[in-house]
């Protein structure tokens, strides 16, 4: 890693130390990749993992809780892998591959696109924990749980019918990964590692399975999220999604830890030949659905709308997503680079939104240091 020096960003820095003081977030990992230097990694850390129980600081090796940019980071990289593999199609049905799902005419497609017709997110969790009360979620062991939350994401209802509209939905990637689950023969956090991170030489993510073992310990190296009611502690290497929680840890929709060279060697990896250029093509493309829909095969695109958290400086073929817990990655095919935004934004309480407005303002002010550094190149 090489730092994201202060004289070379200088924009960037002082968006993340304003925000940082204007209690934003408490700390920040900001990453850079470019095509053009494709083995270095720059990264910069700023202010706080941790203000709760204990003030510890950010690093650039921090490892964050990367909540639904588990969405692109794990589940979409490896339906695009085996749809190039042609293990699966992306107008495969779900119920081809999943004998008990109930609607026949919903495709893996319209899972990846948010366009099947499931609402956003149900409080399955309430749920898994009624059932098993009195004892503790976490003292049941994770398969037990992870087959009674395929039970409800299966009895979920969809509210529309499939390509009718575009709504963001966790049920979508939970299906998602039981799906992907029946066709590699592997849990899905077994998969996604075996599949995805090892070929993509990324060392340092994990699912971290919540059990009675780890839901006891604090894994200090991350950055801590929500001081968590229910589960009696500030969250500190736990995954902070309820229903991922209850289920074990690990889901097609949230789950994944990552630290920022994490992340940046993610997105080298689709300009490597991950994948064919054919299906990474069909993977970014913008779904084509008659419904005017900013989302691709898994992956969301700047808002037309001139509201992008990517700012206007990323090109309309940008892809990325971004993460509940304060967490982004945009990767820009035009330009040639990646920039990944990490934060504990819902720590020590997720009330906090000022992230939204900051986005903008931290993406902007990179691509902003980036065109200063090529205007200064030209003049030398």
């Amino acid at each position: 890693m090489i730092e994201l020096s202060e004289n070379a960003f200088p924009k960037t820095w002082e968006a993340m130390r304003e925000a940082v003081a204007k209690g934003v977030t408490p700390g920040i990992v900001a990453g850079l990749w470019r095509l053009n230097e494709p083995d270095v990694f720059r990264a910069c850390a700023v202010g706080n993992r941790s203000l709760v129980p204990h003030v510890l600081p950010m690093e650039v090796d921090t490892v964050f809780d990367l909540a639904s940019v588990t969405k692109v980071f794990a589940t979409a990289a490896l339906a695009t892998l085996l749809v190039d593999r042609r293990w699966i199609r992306w107008d495969t049905p779900v119920q081809s591959i999943l004998p008990a799902f109930k609607y026949p005419e919903i495709e893996l497609r319209h899972l990846l696109t948010h366009t099947a017709g499931f609402p956003a997110w149900k409080p399955f969790w309430e749920e898994l924990c009624a059932q098993f009360a009195p004892a503790a979620i976490q003292d049941i062991a994770v398969s037990v749980r992870q087959a009674e939350m395929r039970k409800r994401v299966f009895s979920a209802e969809p509210e529309a019918a499939p390509g009718e509209r575009t709504l963001y939905s966790d049920i979508s990637f939970q299906l998602l990964g039981f799906v992907l689950e029946e066709v590699t023969g592997f849990d899905f956090d077994e998969a996604v590692n075996r599949y995805v991170w090892k070929p993509m030489k990324i060392e340092g993510a994990f699912f971290r399975r919540v059990t009675r073992m780890s839901a006891s310990q604090t894994l200090k190296k991350a950055a801590a999220t929500e001081n968590s009611g229910w589960r009696g502690a500030i969250l500190q290497g736990l995954v902070h999604d309820e229903n991922c929680w209850a289920m074990g840890g690990y889901s097609g929709h949230a789950g994944a830890f990552g630290r920022v060279e994490d992340l940046l060697r993610f997105a080298r990896a689709w300009f490597s030949g991950f994948v064919s250029r054919r299906t990474l093509g069909e993977a970014w493309s913008r779904e084509a659905s008659g419904l005017k829909t900013e989302r691709t095969l898994g992956w969301e695109t700047p808002s037309r709308d001139g509201t992008a958290s990517a700012s206007e400086l990323f090109s309309p073929l940008s892809v990325g997503h971004l993460g509940f817990t304060g967490t982004s990655i945009w990767i820009d095919p035009v330009a040639e680079l990646a920039v990944v935004l990490l934060t504990n934004r819902v720590h020590p309480t997720r009330e906090n939104i000022a992230i939204r407005a900051f986005r903008p303002i931290f993406h902007r002010s990179i691509r902003q240091d980036l065109m200063q550094q090529e205007i200064t190149k030209r003049n030398i």
